[in-house]
């Protein structure tokens, strides 16, 4: 007791001890989420350090033996640098050829009326979510000797050749994958300028060149580097696209980590992962401080397209950026369209143009237990990777949302986006390594675990987004009213964004679903997820079935899509509708 100013004896309410049943359910998820990160994210990347600085690989805790030499390795071995040199150079261009065609695209969508914007946005945002191991299975019947490519050039008079397994087959199957994110995040930093930024030059008597130059480009300068940063980033640690066609002679550094694993060189493998991930977390630190923070490419993006008072004119800009945006859209559904005659050819092998009709491939991927299995596999995990993701994403952004402390919000956001720009392949054997020890290699949960470690950063970026600019009042009022806090929480907050959630567990499942680094890793038993079952055909040779199965799964992302679509324009309307009221 202690007395008040007034002189009122005021009573101070007891302190609640860690037992409290009323504490006890946020101290149980918190111990969940800090287990989770310790495990399957923390452990891993201590393990992979600890074996880059011991002598066979192996660290052993009861005779330690440390070594710098497999780090010494690396600054000398004749072979290594060029595969480093490899490396970056792809990196390099990768990322400037996404931006030549990544700046002009979303210059011209950004001048698109609303409703013509949403439709190219659409058209991108397609082979984004298709997975990638399809868009490569068809990239690699386009660069083959005997692809689309190919018998254009002897169409026209030149010569058969072939980009499969060359440093130009791999940079243009880097930049399929880099150029939805540069357009996208290009396209986020223009459609936020203030139009009366650029009408007031225009009053000033300043040409269309200039307003460019010295007004347009400073606004979106940080845009610029932030995507570019970003493309590099994940271009410089990209295992799948080189894996598959780049051939032996144009390794990167992700894929010499996965052979010397093979081999079982772990800790010239380690030592390579942990300078990769050192460059990774520089460039990231670049970005954040460049672009204020990280948001991923694609989440809650709208279409904004020109205001009404600057209305869409064709120019000679327009023109010209109008092709560029041509060439982008083929460069990105060329991959994914092109599946569909492969898929009905009655020919043994995958040829282009297909010869004869039939879908008895649809029906042999829909019922033989070579497809089946590893459907259902990825369903499975896909499914339980969703709720897990999204049960991690809502709870920390409820954390971030109601910390008090600044920093305390920037730590839990840059923890939850830390496992999608840490490199994939030192996280595949990080886990690995992990999951032997804890006997959840090749198991259900180990994949599952592994899986949302990927996918909940996405989730989470989507809910706090909503958490953000719905807030906490009406949660708040439920309290005052004498509901408890899990009770306001699940009946006021979680009941208002059911879509929000929903959309959440969609994306994960996707991710999930997608993933192929991490299970090519972890899975050792005969039965393997889908997208490995698919890498595996592309490594020993294409059969039918994958271009029927690669056509289903592309229908199955643009259904989904255009359904999300349509349910946000509806809900959209029903809030102008509600306002207007």
């Amino acid at each position: 007791m202690s007395l008040s100013t007034t002189g009122i004896p005021t009573v101070r309410p007891p302190r609640r001890s860690i037992l409290d049943p009323v504490r006890l359910p946020k101290i149980a998820m918190a111990l969940a989420a800090a287990g989770f990160f310790v495990i399957f994210f923390f452990w891993p990347l201590l393990d992979v350090v600890l074996r880059s600085i011991s002598l066979d690989g192996v660290w052993d805790w009861s005779q330690p033996q440390l070594t710098l030499d497999h780090y010494l390795t690396i600054l000398q071995d004749d072979y290594l640098h060029l595969v480093e040199w490899r490396t970056i150079v792809l990196a390099v261009n990768s990322t400037l050829l996404a931006l030549l065609l990544g700046f002009p695209t979303a210059y011209f969508i950004s001048r698109l009326p609303s409703r013509a914007a949403g439709i190219v946005l659409l058209l991108i945002l397609i082979p984004f979510q298709v997975s990638i191991v399809v868009r490569l299975f068809a990239v690699t019947s386009i660069l083959s000797p005997n692809g689309l490519l190919s018998q254009a050039s002897q169409a026209l008079g030149g010569e058969r050749f072939s980009l499969l397994y060359t440093q130009g087959g791999t940079l243009v199957g880097t930049v399929m994958y880099l150029l939805p994110y540069m357009i996208l995040i290009l396209y986020s930093g223009m459609t936020g300028i203030d139009h009366n930024v650029i009408l007031a030059a225009k009053t000033m008597g300043a040409s269309g060149f200039q307003i460019f130059v010295k007004v347009f480009l400073p606004l979106v300068r940080t845009s610029i580097l932030s995507g570019a940063l970003l493309c590099f980033i994940l271009a410089l640690s990209f295992f799948i696209v080189p894996a598959i066609l780049g051939g032996p002679q144009e390794q990167t550094v992700a894929v010499y980590i996965q052979q010397q694993i093979d081999l079982f060189q772990w800790g010239v493998a380690s030592a390579l992962g942990v300078v990769l991930l050192a460059a990774t977390l520089i460039l990231y630190v670049a970005v954040i401080r460049i672009g204020g923070g990280f948001q991923a490419p694609g989440i809650g993006g709208q279409a904004k397209g020109v205001s009404a008072e600057q209305r869409f004119t064709w120019s000679a800009g327009t023109v010209t950026t109008g092709v560029l945006t041509l060439i982008s859209l083929l460069v990105l559904l060329l991959p994914v369209l092109i599946v569909f005659p492969l898929s009905v050819g009655e020919t043994q092998t995958v040829v282009f143009p297909p010869r004869g009709f039939t879908l008895e491939w649809y029906g042999e991927a829909l019922t033989t237990s070579t497809w089946l299995d590893p459907i259902t596999r990825s369903l499975l995990i896909a499914t339980l990777t969703g709720i897990t993701s999204t049960a991690l994403a809502l709870y920390l952004a409820r954390v971030v949302q109601t910390a008090k402390s600044e920093r305390t919000k920037v730590i839990i956001s840059g923890l939850a986006f830390a496992p999608i720009i840490t490199p994939a392949i030192l996280l595949a054997i990080g886990i690995y390594a992990v999951e032997l020890r804890l006997d959840l290699a090749g198991t259900i949960p180990g994949l599952v675990f592994a899986h949302t470690l990927v996918s909940f950063p996405l989730a989470f970026a989507i809910v706090n987004t909503a958490l953000a600019s719905r807030g906490l009042d009406l949660e708040t009022a439920a309290w005052t009213m004498g509901a408890s806090r899990i009770s306001a929480f699940w009946t006021v907050t979680v009941r208002g964004m059911i879509p929000v959630i929903l959309s959440a567990f969609g994306l994960a499942f996707v991710t999930s679903w997608d993933e192929v680094v991490l299970a090519l890793f972890l899975q050792t038993g005969p039965v393997k997820t889908l997208p490995v079952t698919i890498y595996q055909y592309l490594e020993s040779g294409i059969v039918p079935t994958v271009p029927a199965i690669a056509a289903l799964l592309t229908l199955l992302v643009i259904a989904v899509i255009i359904t999300q679509r349509i349910i946000q324009s509806r809900r959209s309307r029903s809030a102008i509708l509600a306002d207007q009221k």
